[in-house]
């Protein structure tokens, strides 16, 4: 994910007065804009592809953080006992 952009930091009101050109905007350079209210930043605007690569990364980091907590607890398995387990199931599933 890029940084944040200090020239991408507008005002609400702006946005809220020129939406279809923020969009074209989003479109264009796919770079988050930052919308303050008050002098305060109150929310990012995100292009929708980088909104999903965002999710997808979080959700790849979530699966690494629970293998590693698996891991530790010793909550795994040897590669030979997931493919035996693997081989019994296709086994089982052939003789239906």
């Amino acid at each position: 994910m890029e940084t944040i952009d200090v020239s991408n930091i507008r005002p609400l009101t702006d946005f809220r007065n020129n939406m279809k050109e923020y969009i074209k905007e989003l479109n264009e350079n796919k770079k988050p804009i930052v919308l303050t209210q008050h002098g305060k930043s109150a929310a990012v605007l995100l292009h929708a592809e980088k909104f999903q690569e965002m999710q997808d990364e979080i959700e790849f980091m979530r699966k690494v953080a629970q293998g590693l907590e698996d891991y530790k607890s010793n909550r795994v398995h040897s590669f030979e006992e997931a493919f035996d387990a693997v081989d019994k199931i296709i086994a089982a599933a052939e003789k239906q």
